[in-house]
């Protein structure tokens, strides 16, 4: 398995800005309704001006289009065309962004606070990583979520929140960007295929920028979805593993795991 540089992962400060970094933000949706408003507003309205906003909608029409082109001042792009899924449509996204850095803020989520980009920038001019994951808060509790960043456990499931991770956009150039084949988890396969690579990780609970909403196909808990979500997760398993060893640990992992889920579904209301 490959390691990290051990100054590259953990707990990260702020440092002084010299030049300011440039802030991508792409926001991919189909069908939003009133929470790309609020997104939209939490980008427009941060103290930290350094930034770009682009919006790649999978061919809403009516509402969301409106609010688009109500919104577009604000923008540095925007399109409205029918897509295969999330995935093409980030890497739509991610095609317009001239930014240092990237963050991925869908519909349902929202950035925390005015000053949240500006704190954010701080910790990310003081490191020397190049995937950078915060806390969210999640959902009408504000329930707070922190990432487990990079390291083994990438093996089995993801240890980033995309919605709170910046990613310096040669990161994409040197992995390639997100894959369609893993409709439910390509931000999992992702983030697994840059610590394979040797991607420098790490996570910093300086700020937590991001407010997560529960509406999202990442967040339902009923059945079919997370069937699909596993499905996902096990074909990025098999096609990352690199020896007999690996093949039969996960092998071992996809007898048991299934259903512990299984059971996590049924007892949830």
């Amino acid at each position: 398995m490959c390691g990290q540089d051990p100054a590259a992962v953990g707990y990260l400060v702020p440092a002084a800005i010299g030049t300011p970094t440039l802030i991508s933000i792409v926001t991919v949706c189909l069908n939003p309704g009133p929470p790309l408003r609020a997104c939209l507003e939490s980008v427009a309205s941060q103290t930290f001006r350094a930034r770009e906003h682009i919006v790649i909608d999978g061919g809403s029409g009516g509402e969301t289009v409106a609010i688009l082109r109500e919104r577009s001042d604000a923008l540095a792009f925007w399109s409205s065309e029918p897509d295969s899924g999330i995935a093409e449509a980030m890497n739509k996204g991610l095609a317009h962004c001239t930014g240092d850095w990237l963050l991925f803020l869908h519909a349902d989520d929202r950035l925390a606070s005015p000053d949240a980009l500006a704190s954010v920038a701080q910790v990310l001019e003081a490191t020397p990583a190049d995937v950078v994951g915060f806390p969210i808060y999640f959902g009408a509790g504000s329930r707070l979520l922190r990432p487990r960043g990079g390291g083994p456990w990438l093996r089995l499931k993801t240890g980033f929140l995309h919605q709170a991770t910046f990613i310096r956009r040669q990161v994409f150039e040197r992995v390639g960007g997100y894959r369609p084949e893993y409709p439910l988890a390509m931000d999992y396969e992702f983030f697994l295929r840059c610590w394979l690579a040797g991607v420098r990780m790490a996570t910093s609970e300086v700020v937590v920028p991001t407010h997560m909403g529960d509406t999202g196909l990442s967040s339902r808990k009923d059945w079919p979805t997370v069937r699909r979500r596993l499905a996902d997760e096990r074909a990025i398993h098999q096609a990352h593993a690199r020896n007999r060893a690996q093949l039969a640990l996960y092998w071992i992992y996809w007898k048991v795991y299934p259903a512990y889920k299984r059971t996590i579904a049924a007892l949830l209301p």
